[in-house]
């Protein structure tokens, strides 16, 4: 039982770190805005599609 409380305690660990080290060397957060501010901006310059709407 404790092994694997150790065990699992260690993954936690493991993935806290890499979090950490994803948000700061990698941009986590500063790439996430980018690319949606990206998508934004691609769905604002699509042209429309299909037949114009008749009154």
């Amino acid at each position: 039982m404790r092994v694997a409380v150790g065990i699992i305690f260690a993954l936690f660990c493991l993935c806290f770190v890499l979090i950490v080290i994803e948000e700061t060397f990698l941009g986590g957060r500063r790439r996430r805005r980018a690319e949606k501010n990206a998508r934004e901006r691609a769905l604002a310059n699509a042209p429309t599609e299909g037949p114009v709407p008749r009154s």
